[in-house]
């Protein structure tokens, strides 16, 4: 199993052809509920339509969205904690989308955002 970052799915979401050979895969799409408001927070800053709203929740209808719960919120912790003491510090939001997959034996993160997600350990970076 793979999680998909939010880059992927901004990349979905736009029709990227790039995006298709893993949308469409037959295997179960998971992302994570820290994806899942990192999008909404571009389609709120950006006064999104309803329309393209219920689009989105669509697509979320189609993907697990794995939710963050205590062993998640434990290993995001231990990964922020270590990237800070090695001077590699990462957005909050990409510590928490890894800390969840692991936490969950989850180790492929589905990015373009290569660069942060490879200074994790424990996590394989499938790029599109």
């Amino acid at each position: 199993m793979k999680v998909l970052d939010t880059s992927f799915l901004i990349d979905l979401m736009h029709g990227d052809p790039k995006t298709k050979p893993i949308a469409e895969l037959n295997e179960i799409l998971l992302t994570t509920q820290i994806n899942m408001y990192e999008i909404m927070v571009g389609l709120f800053y950006k006064n999104m339509k309803p329309s393209k709203l219920l689009q989105i929740q669509e697509m979320f209808e189609n993907i697990r969205v794995l939710p963050l719960d205590e062993n998640g919120i434990m290993r995001s912790a231990e990964i922020s904690a270590n990237l800070i003491k090695r001077g590699e510090i990462i957005e909050d939001c990409d510590c928490l989308t890894a800390g969840i997959a692991l936490s969950r034996g989850i180790s492929t993160i589905v990015t373009a955002n290569k660069k942060h997600f490879q200074r994790i350990k424990g996590i394989t970076v499938e790029s599109y």
